[in-house]
């Protein structure tokens, strides 16, 4: 049998939870003495900062397209008149708040997401997660929230509300800084762009050119890595093969929270010669004069014959050709000079 002073403090226990199941489930309204605008930007070295007051609130506007974006990290730096008379303010934060946030309005409503009580120390550090996997690094001045928010309108909500009674005014007076900062993730945007070179009038018209990318040895679609790939920082292999065209081996350096382009000319899988000589001389290609000197120019695959000549001095190469290979033939002239002792 329980006693009655055991089934009273049941009892208290469970009105406080209903109430506090309630104040987290049911939109409140309020007004604070100001609101201080952050727009936050997804970058590494942003940082932004406003002084907020015991009754002010801070909305920060996060972009709308969140590619890298794990969460926030608000930083208070707490004067030490208001650490002196700890637990006389709380910091709440909200979702759903209506109207939107602005530096001119005062009277809100919404749904409280988090309540914490402002330490006596002199540095605090809210996190505030905006995706489930989000992982942070936590230490004794940290708090990291559990509830994440849906970030209706593209803002997070936090306000500051005094919560004890008697604080005198210089603590009243005294402000805390707030220094926000994205938390973004190790990862960073790649695009690959590949340039076709000029095709044969039946290649041009054919809808498939057998192209396939491989970033560290997976298929990556084409489609997938025209629009931009999430990959982890650091190094990276880029393959691309086709029926068509020479493979294209590249490497490229991912940053954090960084978007990178990389672009691909795709050379024609027909095999091409590049044949240099000094001026004055004769060059033949299989018995017919060469006048493309110094041009890549493209080349039958087989077996050719290359001849050069200056006045009378005369040489003759035998050139196998194979598809998908590039060839350089340069004829040169060295005079050397030797002297006996």
């Amino acid at each position: 049998m329980f006693t009655f002073t055991k089934r009273k403090f049941i009892s208290s226990l469970f009105c406080l939870i209903l109430f506090s199941l309630a104040s987290s489930l049911f939109s409140e309204t309020f007004r604070v003495a100001k609101c201080h605008v952050i727009n936050l930007k997804e970058e590494t070295d942003f940082a932004d900062s406003q002084k907020l007051g015991l009754n002010d609130a801070l909305a920060i506007y996060i972009p709308e397209e969140r590619l890298f974006l794990e969460g926030i990290e608000i930083k208070m730096e707490i004067p030490e008149d208001i650490a002196m008379w700890r637990d006389c303010c709380g910091a709440y934060i909200y979702d759903s708040i209506r109207p939107a946030p602005t530096s001119q309005q005062i009277d809100y409503s919404g749904s409280k997401i988090f309540f914490g009580v402002v330490p006596g120390k002199l540095s605090w550090i809210l996190q505030i997660p905006l995706t489930k996997n989000a992982q942070f690094k936590t230490n004794q001045y940290t708090k990291t929230i559990e509830a994440i928010p849906s970030a209706k309108g593209n803002f997070i909500f936090l306000r500051l509300q005094q919560i004890m009674k008697g604080v005198p005014e210089e603590v009243m007076n005294s402000k805390i800084n707030f220094t926000v900062r994205p938390i973004l993730s190790d990862k960073g945007l790649l695009k690959i762009k590949l340039e076709l070179p000029q095709l044969e009038e039946e290649q041009a018209q054919s809808p498939e050119n057998n192209i396939t990318i491989f970033i560290d040895n997976e298929i990556s679609p084409a489609e997938d890595s025209e629009k931009g790939i999430l990959l982890a920082s650091g190094i990276h292999n880029v393959n691309v093969i086709s029926e068509n065209y020479r493979t294209e081996v590249r490497k490229v350096r991912i940053d954090p929270a960084k978007k990178m382009e990389l672009a691909i000319t795709l050379k024609s899988i027909e095999p091409t010669v590049i044949i240099t000589a000094p001026e004055g001389a004769s060059v033949f290609l299989d018995d017919e004069k060469f006048e493309d000197l110094g041009k890549e120019v493209v080349i039958t695959e087989g077996d050719h014959k290359i001849s050069c000549g200056i006045g009378d001095y005369q040489i003759v190469r035998s050139l196998s050709v194979t598809k998908g290979r590039s060839y350089k033939v340069n004829l040169t002239v060295d005079l050397q000079i030797s002297e006996d002792e």
